[in-house]
C-alpha cells in the first residue's frame, strides 16, 4: 500500500525561489517584489513571501510535546477537548455568579476564571471564606480547575481558595488551577508601591514552596504578558515583558530555595489573542521559542523548559460601537489561539466595553470554542501551524525581537525596574500613538468605528453591576506569612480592600483602540440630543451620478466616523441650484464630491457659490491639489480623528 503514495508535487518542475520572485515580479509589471513588505510596529517584517528556505533558516523544529515544547505542551491533544475552555466568572453577586458558573460548566467550559474584588466592583464580591464557598457551591473542582483571576488582593484570595479546596476533602496534589498571584504585573499597573515589592514577592516565594511540596498541578503567579498589549503595546513588548516577568519570579523562587524546575512549574502565562489571525499564531509560537531560551538559562531541565499558556480574547479591539462586529473579532482572535497552539482559551464578552457580560454573551463566547473544537475541527491535530512558512518565520522574527528587547529590559535592571522609571510605559504609548494614526489615516480599520460607521447600529444589551456587599463584622485578613494567611482564612478573616500605596511612576493604562473615535461619536450623539438634531453636512456633487458616487460614499463614510451625518447626494442641474440646496439645508460645513476633471473646471466656482450661501468651510473629497478657494480635503490617508474634530468645530459638536 506504502508503495502507492506518491508526493503531492510528484511531476511537476521544482521552482527555485528566485523564479517565484521572478514571476511575482512579472505580475507586479517589474517593479519588486519587497515593496510589498509589510512591517509591525516593530519592524518585524511579514512577507512578501514566505518560502521553504525561510523554513531553513529557523532550524529543526522538534516533535509536538517534545523539549523544548517549541510546539505544545503535549504530543497529542485530547480530541473531545484539546484545550481548556476558559470563562470569566465576574458577577457581583455571589449566588448570582455561581448561578453564571454553573450554567457555563454545564454548557461545556472546563475551566473557571474566576474574578474577584471585595467592594464587588470589579469582581465577585468575597470576602470570606464563607463567600467562597457559595460561588462555589456544586463545583467539581477535580473536574473544573479554578484559576483566580490577578488583583490587588491575591495574596489574600489565594489563602482563601487553598483553605476550601482543604476543606473539600480533595487530593490537592491531583488538583489543577491557578492562584493569580503577579505583584510585579499588579504593580505595574497599579503605578505605586516600590517599597512592598520585596516583601511581596517574598509571600509569592512562600506560597510557590507550600504548592511546590502540597500542590504542584496548581499555578501560583499568572504573568500577565497581555497587559503591554491591552496598554496599545505590540507582540514583542507582549514577550519581553512575559520573559522579564518570569525571570524575576525565576530568580525570587530560587533564592527562596525553589528549584529551577519547580519555579517554573509555579508560571502561567497569559497573551492576547486578537483579530489578527496570523500574528497571534506566531506570537504564540515566538513566545515558547524565548521562554524555553529563559528556562534554560535558569537551569530548567528540557522537561520543565514548557511554557503554559492561557490566550484571552484581546480587549482592546473590542468595540463599544456596532459592538456586534465584536463576535466576529472574537472568533478571529479564537481561531489564532486555538491555531497556535494555546493550552487555555478565554473569549471574551463580546458586550464588554459596553457593561457586565449578560448569560447571551457568555454562551456566545462559549460556544465559539466549542465551535472550533467540534465544527472546525482544530483539535484534531497536535499543531494546526507546524511547519508553516508563515507562521515559523514570522514566529522566529518576533521571537528574536522579543528577545532583544528582553534583553534591554535586564539590562535596565529587569522588569520592575524598567517600569519604575518609566521606560516601558513610554515604549508602550509610542506603539499606542501609532496604531491609532494607523487607523486614523485609514492604513488599518476598525470596521463599524474608523471605516464604513452605522449611525443606525442595532443596540447591544450588557449588563450592570449594581450589587452592595451586606456588612460583615469579622477581623481582616491582613497581609502576612503565607502560612499564617491560610490560617486567618480558616478563622473567618476577612478580606477588605486595602489602600494603595501612593504612586510612584505612571501605571500601564488598559485603552481600547476605537475609544478615541468613539469620543467623537459620543459627543456628536450628545449634540443630537441637546439641540434634537444630529449634525449634518451637505454633499455638493458635481456631474452624474456616476460621476460623484464613489467620492460622495467616501465622504459619508468619514464623517459618520466622527458622527456626523450627511444629506442624500443628489444630481445638480448647475452651480446655483446646488447652492441653494445647501442654503436650505441648514448645516455649515458643504463637502465637494466629483471627479478630477470636473474640480477642474467648476470646484472653485462651486466653493464661491457656497461660502456665500453660507458655508463656514468647503471640503473637497480627494487629494489635495492646485484647486483654491476650498479650506480643507478628505481622502483615504487623511487623518479621521482630525477630519472629524474639524467637522465638530464647524457644526457646533462640543467635546
Amino acid at each position: 500500500m506504502t508503495d502507492s503514495i506518491r508526493s503531492l508535487a510528484e511531476g511537476f518542475e521544482a521552482i527555485s525561489d528566485a523564479q517565484w520572485r521572478a514571476l511575482a515580479e512579472t505580475a507586479l509589471k517589474g517593479a519588486p517584489l519587497d515593496r510589498l513588505v509589510r512591517k509591525t510596529l516593530d519592524g518585524v517584517a511579514r512577507g512578501p513571501l514566505f518560502t521553504r528556505s525561510d523554513l531553513e533558516k529557523v532550524g529543526p523544529l522538534p516533535a509536538p510535546g517534545a523539549a523544548p515544547y517549541l510546539r505544545g505542551l503535549a504530543a497529542e491533544r485530547d480530541p473531545y477537548l484539546p484545550w481548556g475552555i476558559r470563562q470569566i466568572i465576574d458577577d457581583p453577586d455571589p449566588k448570582v455568579a455561581n448561578e453564571a458558573l454553573r450554567a457555563d460548566l454545564s454548557g461545556g467550559v472546563s475551566e473557571v476564571a474566576l474574578a474577584l474584588d471585595p467592594t464587588g466592583a470589579n469582581g465577585v464580591a468575597v470576602r470570606t471564606l464563607d463567600e467562597l464557598k457559595t460561588v462555589l457551591d456544586g463545583v467539581m473542582l477535580d473536574l473544573a480547575p479554578v484559576y483566580l483571576q490577578p488583583s490587588r488582593m491575591a495574596p489574600q484570595y489565594a489563602a482563601l481558595a487553598l483553605t476550601y479546596m482543604q476543606d473539600q476533602g480533595l487530593d490537592l496534589k491531583a488538583l489543577r488551577g491557578g492562584l493569580g498571584l503577579s505583584p510585579i504585573g499588579q504593580k505595574s499597573m497599579a503605578g505605586g508601591g516600590a517599597v512592598n515589592l520585596p516583601e511581596r514577592l517574598q509571600r509569592t516565594a512562600e506560597a510557590a514552596a507550600w504548592c511546590a511540596e502540597h500542590a504542584p498541578g496548581i499555578k501560583v503567579v499568572s504573568i500577565t504578558a497581555n497587559a503591554p498589549h491591552e496598554a496599545g503595546g505590540s507582540a514583542v513588548h507582549e514577550l519581553a515583558f512575559a520573559c522579564a516577568g518570569g525571570a524575576s519570579y525565576m530568580r525570587a523562587f530560587i533564592d527562596h530555595g525553589l528549584t529551577p524546575d519547580q519555579a517554573a512549574n509555579a508560571l502561567e502565562f497569559s497573551f492576547a489573542a486578537d483579530a489578527d489571525v496570523h500574528l497571534t499564531i506566531a506570537k504564540l509560537r515566538a513566545a515558547r521559542r524565548v521562554w524555553a531560551r529563559v528556562a534554560d538559562a535558569f537551569g530548567c531541565s528540557p522537561e520543565a523548559q514548557g511554557m503554559r499558556i492561557c490566550a484571552i480574547t484581546s480587549s482592546r479591539m473590542l468595540t463599544a460601537r456596532d459592538a456586534w462586529n465584536n463576535l466576529i473579532r472574537n472568533a478571529c482572535a479564537g481561531l489564532g489561539a486555538a491555531a497556535g497552539g494555546a493550552d487555555s482559551i478565554t473569549v471574551r464578552a463580546f458586550n464588554e466595553p459596553l457593561g457586565a457580560a449578560t448569560p447571551f454573551a457568555r454562551r456566545l463566547g462559549r460556544n465559539l470554542q466549542i465551535m472550533l473544537m467540534e465544527e472546525s475541527h482544530l483539535g484534531v491535530t497536535a499543531d494546526p501551524a507546524g511547519g508553516s512558512y508563515l507562521h515559523e518565520t514570522l514566529g522566529h522574527r518576533l521571537a528574536q525581537a522579543g528577545w532583544e528587547l528582553f534583553q534591554q529590559i535586564e539590562r535596565r535592571g529587569g522588569l520592575f525596574e524598567t517600569v519604575k522609571a518609566g521606560w516601558l510605559q513610554n515604549e508602550v504609548g509610542k506603539t499606542r500613538d501609532a496604531y491609532v494614526a494607523q487607523y486614523a489615516e485609514g492604513r488599518e480599520a476598525l470596521i463599524g468605528v474608523t471605516q464604513f460607521a452605522n449611525l443606525e447600529e442595532r443596540p447591544v444589551e450588557a449588563g450592570k453591576r449594581d450589587y452592595t456587599p451586606p456588612k460583615l463584622d469579622a477581623p481582616t485578613l491582613e497581609p502576612q506569612p503565607f502560612t499564617g494567611k491560610l490560617e486567618a482564612a480558616r478563622a473567618g478573616h476577612a478580606i477588605r480592600l486595602l489602600d494603595l500605596p501612593e504612586q510612584d511612576w505612571t501605571p500601564l493604562r488598559y485603552m481600547r483602540l476605537a475609544q478615541p473615535f468613539e469620543a467623537l461619536r459620543d459627543a456628536a450623539d450628545a449634540h443630537a440630543k441637546k439641540t434634537g438634531k444630529a449634525p449634518i453636512a451637505f454633499l455638493a456633487t458635481l456631474g452624474a451620478l456616476a460621476d460623484f458616487n464613489a467620492r460622495a460614499s467616501f465622504a459619508s463614510n468619514r464623517l459618520a466616523v466622527a458622527g456626523v451625518e450627511t444629506d442624500q447626494a443628489s444630481e445638480y442641474a448647475d452651480i446655483d441650484a446646488c447652492a441653494d440646496a445647501f442654503a436650505r439645508s441648514g448645516s455649515k460645513l458643504a463637502v465637494i464630491c466629483g471627479t478630477d476633471d470636473a474640480y477642474s473646471d467648476m470646484a472653485e466656482e462651486l466653493a464661491e457659490a457656497l461660502k456665500q450661501a453660507g458655508a463656514s468651510e468647503v471640503w473637497i473629497a480627494g487629494k489635495p491639489g492646485l484647486i483654491t478657494g476650498v479650506d480643507h480635503f478628505i481622502h483615504m490617508r487623511s487623518h479621521s480623528l482630525e477630519d472629524g474634530e474639524r467637522a465638530h468645530k464647524i457644526l457646533g459638536v462640543s467635546a
